[in-house]
């Protein structure tokens, strides 16, 4: 995923070089399609179950190969995580093998006492809600619900807060959503969340109403980077894009505000458990194309090792990516989802990239 976290107060945050490598250390599982959103950008195209997604049996099965895989950092979605009748189940046999675990949920589904016992008999830490707006008539439009429950979740955010669990929020940039992100970063202060993410949508799956997927959306934003920077309270800035720090607007903003570049480590550190069990590095492409086996029968270091899809990542120069440019052993050779999103093979040029564009005479040449 494309992302900007905008973090309001202190916590963790690394300045380990992206582009090493490393064993598997994270895991990103969506556990279902279900959802009861109907939202019109979504990297899973979710709303119904699939036929085929991992049984509850199956599922605690994953939970055993993830400890067996030595991994303690899993990230939690969906669909909406909560629709899937045994999550608790997963939850709680997670934390018996010490596997902490951060939730991206819309939130409706959340009371007090199930957080009170996810607080006590897991090991969540975090929650990320998609608010996407301050605005409740928009909320309902992005999302396919009605606006009352805009103010309904917001409620379910003070009560996660209360219970501990560190608390963020997250917008996919579009048109509609690019001028209320300042509304929704004051609204953070207000209500003592600790980051806001912006998520900048890649064209895999559902994706309605969005900026093309090579638009220069950084420059867009240099207006909200400039209102993070005027808060009465920030920490720091972290991107998850290969090519941020050559970015113009961001060069801008690192004399204003410390930003750490975090780049992109799927395939590098990390999985993805899709929700019918097939294995890729990818969180945002559920494709077949870098699918590369499954849950089910595969074990997850030698997927994570032998992966395709991992060695374009790991190696970009090696399958030709970015050959011409002195940036690639940094910066990977871009985002491989941006390339295939625009290309449609992971291993072509990644179009969106400001370094490219320079070098094809469509951007600024300081980005160079």
């Amino acid at each position: 995923m494309l992302d900007i976290k905008f973090k309001l107060k202190p916590g963790h945050t690394s300045e380990r070089v992206w582009m090493e490598s490393s064993p598997l250390k994270t895991l990103f599982w969506n556990v279902t399609y279900a959802c009861n959103f109907r939202c019109g950008i979504c990297f899973m195209d979710a709303g119904p179950p699939v036929p085929g997604e991992l049984t509850a049996r199956e599922a605690l099965k994953t939970v055993d190969k993830i400890h067996a895989a030595w991994v303690r950092d899993v990230l939690i979605s969906g669909g909406e995580p909560f629709v899937r009748p045994d999550l608790m189940d997963i939850l709680e046999r997670m934390a018996r093998f010490g596997i902490v675990a951060r939730i991206a949920s819309n939130g409706s589904l959340l009371d007090d006492a199930l957080l009170r016992r996810l607080r006590e008999k897991t090991l969540v830490r975090s929650f990320q809600i998609s608010l996407d707006t301050v605005d409740p008539e928009l909320y309902a439009r992005i999302h396919g619900t009605t606006p009352d429950v805009f103010d309904t979740v917001v409620a379910k955010m003070d009560l996660i807060r209360k219970h501990g669990f560190h608390t963020t929020t997250s917008v996919r940039l579009t048109p509609r959503t690019l001028p209320g992100i300042p509304d929704l970063l004051d609204l953070a202060v207000r209500k003592d969340w600790a980051t806001v993410t912006v998520h900048l949508p890649l064209h895999t799956r559902r994706i309605k109403d969005a900026f093309p997927q090579d638009a220069d959306t950084l420059s867009l934003l240099e207006p909200v980077f400039e209102h993070f920077c005027d808060l009465p309270r920030t920490w720091l800035v972290e991107t998850y894009i290969p090519w941020a720090e050559y970015h113009p607007a961001v060069r801008r903003l690192e004399k204003r505000t410390r930003v750490i570049h975090r780049g992109c480590r799927a395939g590098r550190d990390r999985l993805t458990i899709h929700p019918t069990g097939a294995l890729s590095p990818f969180v945002c492409m559920d494709l077949p194309e870098v699918y590369y086996g499954n849950v089910r029968e595969s074990d997850l270091r030698e997927a994570f090792q032998n992966s395709p899809a991992c060695a374009i990542l790991r190696n970009p120069l090696e399958y030709g990516i970015c050959a011409d440019c002195r940036n690639a052993k940094k910066c990977g050779g871009g985002c491989r989802a941006a390339a295939f999103a625009l290309e449609g093979r992971p291993d072509a040029l990644d179009r969106s990239c400001p370094v490219r564009q320079a070098l094809t005479g469509r951007k600024d040449p300081e980005a160079k």
